[in-house]
């Protein structure tokens, strides 16, 4: 009997008097890094796939590599600290865990190429995938899908689109005979020339098409003359087969564009729309015009730079108010449309200029009269301009045409004012 009573407690002595086992010796699994779930190991295992970008990362037995990646490329997948950002059990138990899309799967890629299109098309910098904003709504669209990094999409999405893109516009180009090119030099706000280069073809169902081939730096960025721009023009049309097929090349009325056409053979086609602008921009320079066309920017400028002449400007107009336009020389037509809006609210000038200090004196009625004369006369200009400023149809053969046309126009144009005559 005494040793059934005290059986108990003959065990557990018995078993916590066992020795334990040597902790060198003992098997402990050891905890998978969190870097894991953010990478899938290749099929050598020598490499971490990234899930967000698709970047192998050599592991070197380890994953401090992984990690790095993670932190300086992914941080927003990370928690402060470096901590991955887990389910909760509770939540993933009841169901509030969503499961996100694989990154190989036909959703998801092309979720992530509509993004990609969306930057491309509305010019968004890669960056509008990390605003709050924009995460909240792809979320409340689909729970499932997890944006793209700015580095995945510039470097995985934005490539393989381009390349389809330009093998889909490559194989059109194949059959095409005939190409006409539009190019010109711009300097981007970082100081730096490119040119970029559009190709124009007509296809069998007779539709007009326009597609831009390139837009890159000159060979030599520290030059552009006439020998360095038809290199780098031969070398696009080249890299496109098209090079044989150009039929004309339509500049603006730069020397250098001239003879870099002539140094190709090919033929040029002086841009229409810009002649008939370098012609309003002559006629800008005439003294009597020049009188009238400077106080016009200087009444402008004032509203611009004062808020409560602004303020005022608007009030007097009431409902659904307009605004004032500055002129800007390398802007076409901008001068014409500078002195239409100020034509159409100069009562209401008036009023805010009489009400504000320091303010320039409102426009006569002589002033006025010479404004209409100069409206009437710029306004074929810019009809003129706009017909000819098209991509959806050819526009070389309605170029007599408009020509004739504004010849009509201005000849008929009766002013009421000597200025107006004048110019």
């Amino acid at each position: 009997m005494w040793w059934y009573l005290n059986m108990d407690r003959f065990m557990k002595r018995t078993v916590s008097e066992q020795p334990k086992p040597d902790e060198d010796q003992k098997k402990r699994r050891r905890d998978v890094s969190i870097a894991w779930d953010h990478f899938k190991r290749n099929s050598e295992k020598t490499h971490g796939i990234c899930n967000y970008c698709g970047k192998p990362i050599k592991t070197c037995g380890n994953t401090t590599n992984l990690m790095d990646h993670l932190k300086h490329v992914h941080a927003d997948r990370l928690k402060v600290g470096g901590t991955a950002q887990k389910p909760n059990i509770l939540e993933k138990f009841v169901g509030k865990s969503v499961s996100f899309y694989e990154n190989d799967s036909k959703r998801k890629r092309l979720l992530d190429s509509k993004v990609m299109n969306m930057i491309a098309v509305d010019v968004q910098p890669f960056s509008c995938v990390e605003d709050d904003g924009f995460k909240e709504l792809m979320k409340e669209m689909d729970p499932r899908y997890r944006l793209p990094s700015r580095s995945h999409l510039r470097d995985v999405v934005l490539p393989s689109q381009y390349e389809s893109l330009k093998n889909k516009l490559q194989s059109v180009l194949n059959d095409i005979d005939f190409v006409a090119i539009t190019t010109d030099l711009w300097t981007s706000k970082a100081n730096e020339g490119y040119i970029t280069v559009t190709c124009h073809f007509v296809l069998n169902s007779f539709t007009l098409e326009s597609a831009i081939l390139a837009t890159r730096q000159l060979l030599d960025t520290t030059n552009h003359n006439a020998i360095n721009i038809p290199e780098t023009l031969k070398d696009v049309l080249d890299d496109w087969g098209v090079a044989n097929e150009v039929v004309c090349v339509v500049t603006d009325n730069d020397a250098t564009m001239l003879k870099a056409c002539e140094l190709l053979e090919y033929k040029h086609l002086p841009c229409v729309a810009h002649t008939i602008n370098l012609i309003v921009q002559d006629v800008l320079k005439l003294s009597d015009f020049d009188v009238i066309l400077t106080k016009c920017k200087s009444v402008v400028g004032f509203f611009k730079r004062s808020q409560i002449a602004y303020s005022k400007f608007k009030e007097a107009q009431g409902d659904s108010p307009h605004s004032l336009l500055q002129e800007m020389p390398t802007r076409w037509n901008s001068a014409y449309e500078m002195i239409k809006r100020i034509l159409k609210t100069n009562e209401f000038i008036t009023l805010a200029l009489v009400s504000s200090r320091g303010a320039p004196l409102p426009f006569s009625a002589a002033e006025v009269d010479i404004l209409n004369d100069i409206s009437e006369l710029l306004s074929p200009f810019e009809e003129a301009t706009l017909s000819v400023s098209t991509n959806t149809k050819v526009s070389a053969s309605i170029i007599i045409p408009v020509i004739c046309e504004l010849n009509h126009k201005i000849n008929n144009i009766k002013d009421n004012t000597e200025k107006g005559k004048n110019i």
